[in-house]
């Protein structure tokens, strides 16, 4: 298996299946190249191209004020930021400059099938996992962020066009990365510390000096594993796709560090509010 290291992250060329699963026993992210850089999306989802085949489609619109995406406040209120829907076109007219207005749009997260059913032709489903994952789309402009965060299942982050600096942590202790446990409404998967500034005397146990930067390139994909932070900001006009997959029972026993770091969260999940349970419950899901 040819594996190489770039920048503290280890990349490989179009793994067959048992050198992807060989390198994801290790629990760390790595670098896939040789595989979306075929796929009709990569080589054509040109804005054109989308006006044509899906123009007129109604999305999701994540909307902010200005800076919002920036603002140390932000993660308090992930889950009452506003959205809208409008068609594709407009949306398109908007993060290309086209139309001058007051705040930032941000198509995230978005149903791939459901949203664009025209599109799923011109991508291949990543066959490393016994299971057909779930596809989100994501469609963004220079510095749109997505905030320190873990995700709950597997992810391929799958980069079709332009670029996106990543900064990953390795999930070490859980508390070092001061989720807001103790504000009411916010998600404890998410962190209080902006990593593009650091804050020494506000986050002193934050572990600054552990961060790997990836710059995602079209073309490449990204595997995250569960419970690992990462701060996503786009550096240009960006599409990309998060193929994420359930986390199954053998996951626990055969990824090395995913059991330990599950129960590192866990008892602080369980003293959090409430409105944690639905998180408690997918991060589990494979328990139920």
């Amino acid at each position: 298996m040819a594996v190489k290291t770039s920048d503290s992250i280890l990349r490989i060329k179009n793994p067959n299946k048992k050198e992807f699963v060989e390198l994801w026993k290790q629990y760390q992210p790595f670098l896939i190249e040789g595989v979306a850089e075929y796929w009709n999306g990569y080589k054509n989802w040109s804005n054109d191209y989308l006006l044509e085949k899906c123009g007129n489609n109604i999305v999701p619109v994540s909307f902010f004020t200005k800076n919002y995406l920036n603002n140390s406040n932000y993660v308090l209120h992930e889950n009452n930021n506003n959205n809208k829907e409008m068609k594709l076109k407009d949306y398109l007219d908007i993060i290309s400059e086209n139309k001058k207005i007051d705040l930032e749009y941000y198509m995230r997260d978005v149903d791939f099938v459901k949203y664009f059913p025209e599109l799923t032709s011109d991508i291949n489903y990543p066959d490393y996992f016994s299971i057909k994952p779930s596809i989100f789309f994501w469609f963004g402009s220079l510095g749109k962020t997505t905030t320190l965060h873990f995700d709950q299942l597997h992810n391929i982050l799958v980069q079709i066009r332009g670029k996106k600096r990543i900064l990953l942590f390795s999930p070490s202790n859980y508390l070092s990365f001061y989720p807001p446990l103790r504000e009411s409404g916010a998600y404890g998967n998410f962190s209080k510390v902006n990593p593009i500034t650091p804050n020494l005397e506000l986050f002193p146990k934050f572990p600054w000096k552990d961060q790997i930067e990836v710059i995602l390139q079209a073309g490449e994909m990204l595997y995250i594993p569960p419970l690992w932070w990462h701060h996503v900001t786009g550096i240009d006009q960006n599409i990309s796709l998060s193929c994420w997959y359930d986390v199954k029972i053998k996951d626990f026993f055969r990824q090395k560090r995913l059991f330990s770091t599950t129960l590192n969260i866990l008892p602080h999940y369980t003293r959090h509010s409430i409105s944690s349970l639905s998180i408690l419950k997918d991060l589990f899901k494979a328990l139920w």
